[in-house]
């Protein structure tokens, strides 16, 4: 088995380096934390399930998983929601444990990430069930979805752009309505070659 390679996009860079310097209320390492919970998930249930990991991309709108070879579709089911569970159950020991700003950030994460949009895990589980269905049917429901991902993307970047020129500050919305909307671009010109965690 081979190590994963990582890939870090100069949006990343960029991004994280703004945020920082705009991040006034110390929130950045608390969204960090839940990213780090979220993605663990996924690697946890990737090895679990009989998987591995052979690439990690970093950009503006966090990590996608590159896996090395195709699960089952119930089992890629589970590692798509395998992050947004991670996040929820740190959500509850947060809570319990008095940190209801880190609690935050994880369900945060978790919710947005189980939006039926490719390439987030609600996306990633819908298409691995759509290829349990017979194949005709699959590849329309796989080019379906891809379409309502790319369109929704592009209505999320719109709203971002508004967003940031309303109140002059927040361009997080924009950015990854924008990183959406450039993976479902891939994602309808190669057919998901690969899975996208």
């Amino acid at each position: 088995m081979t190590r994963a390679k990582l890939h870090v996009s100069p949006s990343f860079y960029i991004f994280w380096s703004l945020f920082c310097l705009l991040d006034n209320e110390g929130i950045l390492p608390l969204f960090l934390c839940a990213a780090v919970i979220h993605e663990l998930g996924h690697v946890i249930a990737i090895y679990a399930c009989g998987g591995y990991i052979c690439g990690i991309q970093l950009s503006a709108a966090g990590a996608v998983l590159e896996q090395g070879r195709q699960l089952s579709g119930l089992a890629d089911c589970a590692v798509s929601l395998a992050g947004p569970a991670a996040g929820m159950a740190a959500a509850w020991v947060c809570t319990m444990a008095g940190l209801p700003m880190l609690a935050g950030a994880n369900i945060m994460l978790s919710v947005f990430n189980c939006l039926p949009l490719l390439p987030l895990d609600g996306g990633c589980a819908l298409s691995s069930l759509f290829c349990l269905l017979p194949t005709a049917i699959s590849a329309q429901a796989q080019l379906a979805l891809a379409w309502f991902s790319f369109l929704a993307s592009a209505a999320l970047a719109v709203c971002g752009a508004a967003l940031l020129f309303y109140t002059g500050r927040n361009a997080t919305v924009l950015v990854i309505g924008l990183f959406l909307l450039h993976m479902n671009r891939y994602s309808l010109r190669d057919s998901f070659n690969y899975g996208m965690i």
